[in-house]
């Protein structure tokens, strides 16, 4: 056996620490990208917003912020003009969970929104009658699986949300 052909345990000790500043600046470099790629992820998720969002709103105990609703009314304008059935439904179900936050910190008492809604007179609000028949409506999208939702049906109940949420000046 030829012993230059097996280096020894020396040898590759000396080669390793040898190349160890490559090897450092390396995996600096790649650290660095990395981390940096995580908090374009976070910023674009906007993960951190709603972390701030829900700090704001469960330890300092803010009203539901205008802003808030305005991103979350956005969004569900973005599901309804998709046009496909089952975004037609998310825009609903989205809609009517608004609705709930925003009774939920206007103060109005209730587990579900069908109980808000029940603490409601209809002197608060002239147009509660409609307001159940768009939260009836939600309820046939998520307890009834075959339900076939119709367009002008999920835009009218839509029209009612949005009303109800600038009754609340949550929308413009």
């Amino acid at each position: 056996m030829n012993p230059a052909a097996n280096p020894t345990v020396h040898q590759l000790t000396a080669a390793y620490f040898s190349n160890l500043g490559t090897i450092e600046v390396i995996s600096a470099v790649v650290s660095i990208g990395v981390l940096a790629a995580i908090i374009v992820i976070i910023i674009k998720i906007g993960w951190f917003s709603l972390r701030v969002d829900r700090f704001r709103d469960v330890v300092l105990k803010t009203d539901l912020s205008k802003d808030l609703s305005r991103r979350s009314w956005k969004s569900i304008q973005d599901h309804f003009y998709r046009g496909t059935e089952n975004d037609i439904k998310m825009a609903v179900i989205e809609a009517d969970k608004l609705l709930e936050e925003a009774l939920r910190h206007s103060g109005v008492r209730g587990i579900t929104l069908g109980d808000r809604l029940k603490n409601i007179k209809p002197s608060q609000y002239p147009h509660l009658d409609d307001v159940w028949q768009a939260h009836r409506l939600r309820n046939q999208i998520v307890h009834e699986p075959t339900f076939k939702l119709k367009r002008d049906a999920a835009e009218r109940a839509l029209k009612i949300y949005e009303e109800v949420l600038g009754a609340f000046h949550l929308l413009p």
